[in-house]
C-alpha cells in the first residue's frame, strides 16, 4: 500500500536588503502532493516594505541619444519623423512645421502583429506582458502586401520576415502510440517536458494501458521572424521591470518579473489555431472486435478523415468499433478529450464531442473553428529564446542579465519533476499543477508503478552516460549514475558552451534532465582589440561581463571565508567570480581548510601547474619554469609570518605547491608596486 504525500514547502525566506522600495521574500516546493496526497496551498510569496540601502555605482544618462519621459533613449534621427517612438510621443511634440521629416506614409501594422513581442511563459504555455515594442519602426518604411485584406501594411522594426500566407495542415499529422509510455518518450525528446502545455498531460496517467491516436489539424494565417535581441526594441513596460532590478541577485525580486513578461520571448512563429484530439483504444475492445496488429496499422490514419468527412463501410470499420466501444459511451456520440489553441472559443464545447454517425456534421463543426481563427488567432509553431538576451539599456546590463538567466533556471526547477517521489519500475514522474503522477512502463501500474514488472526487462537503478556531442566534456566521466547524482557540461578551452543546461541529473526515471541533448560547444568569441578580460570573465561584445561561478573551468584551489561562512575550498576563478558579482571573501592558510584525497576523473580536473598523464591516469608537477607567462597573476609571500610579497603566476604558484613548497597566496590579483 502506497502511502500518500501531502506537499511540502519551506517557510518564507528572509528577505535581501535590497536596491527597491518593497521586497518580496519567496518560498518553494520541495515534495509536490503525490499517491492521493494534499496538493500545495497558500501564496508562493510575501511583500515587504524595507528602505534601499545599495545602489549601481554607474551613471545614468542617454549621453547624445533623445531621452523619453520615461528614461528610454531613442536615436536623434527618430525625432520629429512622423513616428511616436516614445511610448508617451514626446519625441513628436514641440516639432515645428517644417521640421517634420514623416518617414513613411503608412502606420498600420499587420493585425495583431503586437503577439510578436510578448513574452512567454513555458511553464503555463501562455503568452505574457509584451517585451518588445511592435510598434517602433526603427524610422524604416518597410511594407507588406497582404492578399487576403488586399491592403499594404508596415513592419515594425523589430520584425526581420513577415508573410501572408495562410497554411492548412490537416492531412499526415496524426500520431499513432502503443501506450502512454511510449507517447512520453517521444515527448521527452523536448528539452522542456514537463513544461509544454500543448501535450496531454492528465490523460497520460489515466489511460496507461490503452493504444492512443492523436489527431492533429493546423491553420496558420501568417509566419514571422523576430529581429536579432541586439536589434529588438523593449516595449516601455519591460525596460522598467529592468531597471528597477536589484543589482545584488534577488530570486523573488527577478521571479516577480519572470511572472509578469515570462521566461522567453519569440524568435519565430506563426499566427493560426491549432486543434488536437485524443482518441483511446482499449486492447479489449481491440481485442473483442478481431483487429489485428496489422489492420490497425493500415487503418488508424483514416480515422480522422471517418470522424470529420464521410463514413466509410470498408476495411477499417473494425477499427471504428473498438474506438466507438472502448468507453462504453452512447453509441453515436463520443467524447474526446482536446486542446484546442486559437479560433472562436465558444466552438470547443462542440468539438469535444463527435457524432459517429453524422461525420459530415462534425466536420461542419471543425470548418467553423478553422474559419474563425482569422478572428482569434494564437501564435504556434512558436521558437522561443531566452528572455535574459534583452536585458540592456539599463544599469548594470551585463550583471542582471547573469541574475535573470540564474533566476530562469531555478523558476523552471520549482515545477520540474524532481520534486516528485519515485516512480517503482522506473515509471516517470510527471507534474500535473501541483500535484506528481506516475506515467507507467508496459508490464506496470497503480499509482506509483508499484503493481507488475516491466515487461521485457530487469527493473534499473541507474542512468547511463549522458547522450552529449563529441566535444561537450561531462564531469565527472562515470559510465553509470545513480538517481540523484548530477553530471556538469563544459567545453574544451578555446571555446564556450551553448545552450540552456550546464549540469544535468539522473532522475528517478533514469532519464537525464534536463535533456542535454542542445548542449553544444562553439568556438569562444575573438575579444575586441584591447580587451584582455580575467579568468573569471567572458568576453562581451565591448566590454568583459562576469562569469557565474558554475562556469569556471578547473583553477587553483584556495582556503576562503566568504562573509562570516566557515572556511572552504574555492577555486581562484570561482573566487574571482564571486568578487565580480559583488561578494566578497579573506583568503586563509591552507592548514584552515580539509583538503580532500587527489582523485583523477579526466585531464580536465588537473590544475594550473600541474599536467596529465593519462595512460597512468594522474596529473603529475609541471616545472614552474615552463608555465606561461599568461597564467592568472596572484599576489603571494613565501611563508605565513613573512612581509614581503611577490607576483607569481597561477601556474607558477600551483607549481611550486605541488612541489611541496609553502606558497601562502594573499591576492587573487598582482601584487600593488
Amino acid at each position: 500500500m502506497m502511502l500518500g504525500f501531502v506537499c511540502s514547502s519551506v517557510v518564507f525566506g528572509a528577505a535581501a536588503r535590497l536596491a527597491r522600495s518593497s521586497p518580496v521574500r519567496t518560498r518553494h516546493v520541495e515534495v509536490f502532493g503525490q499517491f492521493g496526497g494534499a496538493p500545495c496551498s497558500g501564496d508562493a510569496a510575501q511583500t515587504q516594505p524595507c528602505v534601499p540601502q545599495k545602489k549601481c555605482p554607474l551613471q545614468t544618462g542617454c549621453g547624445d541619444r533623445f531621452r523619453c519621459t520615461s528614461g528610454q533613449c531613442i536615436s536623434h534621427s527618430l525625432v520629429c519623423n512622423g513616428d511616436q517612438d516614445c511610448d508617451d510621443g514626446l519625441d513628436e511634440r514641440g516639432c515645428e512645421q517644417g521640421d517634420n521629416q514623416f518617414s513613411c506614409d503608412l502606420d498600420k501594422t499587420p493585425p495583431n502583429s503586437d503577439f510578436t513581442g510578448r513574452g512567454y511563459d513555458v511553464l503555463t504555455g501562455k503568452l505574457r506582458a509584451g517585451v518588445i515594442n511592435t510598434l517602433s519602426f526603427g524610422g524604416q518604411c518597410r511594407k507588406v502586401f497582404s492578399g487576403d485584406h488586399k491592403v499594404y501594411y508596415r513592419l515594425p522594426q523589430s520584425i526581420l520576415r513577415y508573410n501572408f500566407e495562410v497554411k492548412v495542415d490537416n492531412e499526415e499529422s496524426d500520431e499513432s502510440y502503443d501506450s502512454s509510455w511510449s507517447y512520453m518518450q517521444h515527448m521527452q525528446s523536448n528539452a522542456l517536458v514537463g513544461h509544454d502545455r500543448r501535450t496531454f498531460h492528465k490523460e497520460l496517467t489515466e489511460f496507461q494501458t490503452r493504444r492512443l491516436i492523436i489527431l492533429k489539424n493546423k491553420v496558420e494565417l501568417a509566419q514571422f521572424q523576430n529581429s536579432a535581441p541586439q536589434y529588438l526594441t523593449l516595449s516601455e513596460g519591460f525596460w522598467k521591470a529592468l531597471s528597477s532590478l536589484p543589482f545584488t541577485y534577488d530570486y523573488s525580486a527577478y521571479r516577480r518579473l519572470l511572472q509578469t513578461y515570462g521566461t522567453h520571448y519569440l524568435s519565430e512563429g506563426s499566427l493560426g489555431g491549432e486543434y488536437q484530439g485524443l482518441l483511446q483504444l482499449d486492447r479489449q475492445a481491440l481485442t473483442s472486435t478481431s483487429t489485428t496488429d496489422t489492420e490497425y496499422q493500415r487503418c488508424w490514419r483514416k480515422v480522422k478523415r471517418r470522424l470529420f468527412r464521410k463514413k466509410v463501410t470498408i476495411k477499417c470499420e473494425k477499427t471504428m468499433q473498438s474506438l466507438s466501444s472502448s468507453d462504453g459511451h452512447n453509441v453515436n456520440k463520443m467524447p474526446i478529450k482536446v486542446n484546442i489553441f486559437g479560433g472562436d472559443p465558444s466552438f470547443i464545447g462542440a468539438l469535444t464531442v463527435l457524432d459517429l454517425e453524422n461525420p459530415e456534421a462534425n466536420g461542419e463543426i471543425y470548418d467553423n473553428w478553422a474559419s474563425s481563427v482569422k478572428d482569434f488567432p494564437e501564435v504556434v509553431d512558436q521558437k522561443l529564446r531566452p528572455l535574459h538576451e534583452l536585458v540592456k539599456e539599463v544599469q548594470c546590463a551585463g550583471l542582471k542579465k547573469l541574475h535573470l538567466r540564474r533566476a530562469t533556471d531555478q523558476y523552471l526547477a520549482e515545477e520540474h519533476p524532481c520534486h516528485c517521489r519515485p516512480c517503482r519500475n522506473n515509471g516517470q514522474p510527471l507534474l500535473s499543477g501541483s500535484e506528481c503522477r506516475c506515467v507507467c512502463r508496459p508490464g506496470t501500474s497503480g499509482g506509483a508503478c508499484e503493481v507488475g514488472a516491466v515487461i521485457g526487462e530487469q527493473p534499473g537503478s541507474t542512468c547511463g552516460i549522458p547522450p552529449l556531442a563529441s566535444d561537450v566534456i561531462a564531469t565527472p566521466a562515470n559510465t553509470t549514475s545513480q538517481i540523484g547524482d548530477r553530471v556538469s557540461l563544459s567545453c574544451p578551452a578555446g571555446s564556450v558552451l551553448e545552450g540552456e543546461v550546464s549540469e544535468v541529473m539522473c532522475s528517478p526515471s533514469l532519464q537525464w534532465s534536463p535533456s542535454p541533448a542542445d548542449a553544444r560547444c562553439r568556438a569562444a568569441p575573438s575579444p575586441p582589440s584591447g580587451l584582455k578580460c580575467k579568468p573569471w570573465e567572458n568576453v562581451g561584445k565591448a566590454e568583459c561581463v562576469c562569469k557565474m561561478p558554475f562556469q569556471c573551468s578547473a583553477s587553483l584551489q584556495l582556503c576562503a571565508r566568504l562573509g562570516s561562512s566557515q572556511t572552504r575550498l574555492l577555486g581562484v576563478c570561482q573566487l574571482g567570480a564571486l568578487q565580480c558579482v559583488g561578494r566578497s571573501f579573506t583568503l586563509t592558510n591552507d592548514s584552515d581548510c580539509k583538503w580532500p584525497e587527489a582523485t583523477f576523473t579526466s585531464c580536465e580536473d588537473c590544475e594550473p601547474g600541474t599536467v596529465c598523464q593519462e595512460p597512468e591516469r594522474k596529473c603529475v608537477c609541471q616545472n614552474a619554469s615552463e608555465c606561461r607567462s599568461d597564467s592568472a597573476p596572484l599576489c603571494v609571500n613565501s611563508s605565513a609570518g613573512s612581509v614581503a610579497t611577490t607576483t607569481m603566476t597561477e601556474c607558477e604558484v600551483g607549481a611550486r605547491r605541488c612541489a611541496g613548497e609553502q606558497v601562502n597566496v594573499i591576492a587573487i590579483e598582482a601584487c600593488p608596486q
